[in-house]
């Protein structure tokens, strides 16, 4: 504690204990209303006097607390859009640098209202305050009023007087950077009401898919709050990805957004974390300007400088709308589906290192002894470099040709593989996803007849650059992908090539640059990539071009026609199963084989 603060504070507590006159005093001195707004409370700060020591707690919400510099430049980008706001809410104020940052910036304001639930940043602000209490010269409006609440936001209501037409309303701030699932393994009471908010079907709210940032809920609280005044400027720092999911709400909201930019900043340097982050600056209800579903992109660093647009165009969703113009041709619906890799969690037990000697050594390092029936080679992110995969670094147990199957035939099938999956069962129980629980022994998911076709195209969801390569059986068995890896399935190896060179074309892959967000976990995902239409891609592109691209990428093809290439567009017309036998047929034929 400054020596400062301590000896005005006692100097005020020393001279008077009447509760009224105390907040009196400290209203004219820091301007915060109800500085202490019980005896009890009165207690702590005195507590806090002798002991002379304030402890901030620790990182227990996911938050990072706003630099005064961050604070400030935010601050000048809402006054560069001739915004002087006379309410400013901050909904998770924290030590408070937007509150006083915005007392020192906008000229205009008469109320400042936070909310904040941690109660040691409510005591930390008004100890900052007290800091100030000798040079309130440097805020520009003397008659502003400060109320501090320490809450729950999830729960807070705002008073509706704070809410008006007549008022400038600037909700700024920096909400807690944790998801909820976070939260919850935190054991924290600071987790909104769980409900599916999105929609989501039951099997995408289980895998994960429900599971969001604190914030982005915070954001869409704020947004409702907006459109409930109908107007009023929203500025929050946050993860790029969030704000792309608010965009993309955009579509299904009631919230009549007039201006929508981002300006991004370095998290790393600012907070420390290696992600990508920006103002968020939203209004809402401006005069003479119409509702919108895109958004702006800047620097922080160069917020006149327009890097791109990503938004709505018409009913889709895209990264880039100057060069989504340029192929939006393609963007339909692919005849194939495109499916993810197997899904296991627990790879300790379930992915085997090839060794040198050709041993097979599990994640524990035990050395491995199974019959070969239900073990494949692996193909994982990291594998899908080149244009061509024909050989893997590791191998995967394969337990069922289809989701559910019973995995009791194992132990006939294959002895050695049923008393190492018994023997490492505390393993495999362990796992937490609740997709496990009712369901088999040993079971596994992303698996179907599509896994055991012999060819398949295929991209990793994590990287940034979208190749895809052409993997091919590897010693006479169909390859099986992890789950972070997306692939379609064929049974005619030149069906595959003509499909691998053209999802490699540049129109493809401008038109994947157009719909895909880089700084997202997973930049390609089965919704984006459904999105290709391969007919439509395929009729775009000569068959002088294919041959072409064979050649550059130095393909083993038997003489290949034109004739070939136009059965191909014809049959992906008018028979996309043709590419792949139907399913069921080939599940069958595996359970066939593994019994």
């Amino acid at each position: 504690m400054y020596e400062k603060d301590q000896s005005f504070l006692e100097e005020i507590l020393e001279q008077e204990n009447d509760l009224f006159k105390l907040n009196k005093q400290m209203l004219r001195a820091t301007k915060i209303k109800d500085f202490f707004r019980s005896k009890e409370e009165l207690n702590v700060w005195r507590d806090w006097l002798n002991k002379g020591q304030l402890n901030v707690g620790p990182r227990e919400f996911g938050d990072f607390q706003t630099p005064p510099n961050l604070a400030e430049r935010v601050c000048k980008v809402i006054l560069s859009h001739n915004i002087n706001p006379t309410v400013v809410i901050e909904p998770t104020y924290g030590k408070g640098n937007f509150i006083n940052t915005s007392l020192k910036y906008f000229r205009d304001l008469k109320k400042v209202y936070g909310v904040e639930i941690q109660r040691h940043y409510e005591y930390f602000f008004k100890m900052s305050r007290t800091m100030l209490a000798d040079n309130l010269e440097n805020e520009l409006n003397n008659d502003c009023v400060i109320e501090v609440y320490h809450d729950d936001f999830f729960k807070h209501e705002f008073p509706e007087e704070l809410l008006t037409e007549n008022d400038e309303l600037l909700v700024i701030g920096n909400p807690p950077w944790i998801t909820v699932a976070e939260l919850s393994r935190l054991s924290s009471s600071n987790i909104p009401e769980k409900s599916n908010l999105k929609g989501f079907s039951g099997i995408e709210a289980m895998t994960g898919k429900s599971n969001f940032d604190i914030s982005e809920y915070i954001l869409m609280k704020l947004l409702d709050l907006l459109s409930k005044v109908k107007k009023g400027t929203l500025a929050i720092l946050c993860k790029n990805s969030i704000t792309k999911n608010i965009v993309h709400l955009t579509s299904r909201r009631n919230w009549n957004i007039t201006t929508m930019k981002l300006f991004n900043f370095d998290a790393k340097k600012e907070f420390g974390v290696a992600t990508d982050a920006s103002l968020f600056f939203v209004r809402v209800g401006e005069s003479g300007k119409e509702r919108i579903q895109t958004c702006e992109v800047y620097n922080l660093d160069d917020p006149d400088s327009r890097i791109r647009v990503f938004g709505w165009v018409n009913d889709r969703f895209v990264s880039d709308v100057e060069s989504y113009k340029e192929s939006y041709k393609i963007d339909n619906k692919c005849p194939l589906v495109w499916r993810s890799g197997v899904k296991h969690d627990c790879s300790k037990i379930m992915e085997l290192k090839v060794q040198d000697n050709n041993e097979l050594q599990n994640g524990l390092k035990e050395v491995v002894d199974l019959e070969d029936t239900l073990v494949y080679s692996l193909v994982k992110s990291s594998d899908l470099k080149k244009e061509t995969v024909n050989q893997s670094r590791k191998k995967v147990i394969i337990t069922q040709s289809k989701v559910g199957q019973d995995t009791s035939y194992i132990k006939e099938a294959s002895p050695k593989l049923w008393k190492y999956l018994n023997e490492h069962r505390e393993h495999l129980d362990k796992r937490k996803s609740s997709i496990y629980k009712n369901n088999p022994d040993f079971s596994i998911f992303g698996i179907g007849g599509y896994s055991f076709a012999p060819y398949k195209v295929a991209i990793s969801g994590m990287y940034k650059k979208s190749k895809f390569s052409l993997v091919s059986p590897i010693n006479g068995k169909p390859v099986m992908l992890d789950d972070t890896c997306y692939f379609l399935s064929f049974n005619r190896y030149l069906d595959a090539v003509f499909t691998m060179l053209i999802l490699n074309s540049d129109l493809v892959q401008k038109f994947l640059s157009s719909i895909t967000f880089l700084d997202t976990k997973r930049p390609y995902n089965k919704d984006n990539l459904m999105r290709i239409d391969l007919l439509k891609a395929a009729k775009n592109i000569s068959f002088d071009e294919i041959l072409e691209a064979i050649k550059d990428y130095g393909l083993c093809v038997p003489a290949v026609s034109e004739d070939d290439y136009n059965d191909f567009i014809e049959r992906l017309e008018k028979q996309p199963l043709s590419f792949f036998k139907d399913e069921l047929e080939v599940a069958n034929s595996q359970l066939a084989l593994q019994i």
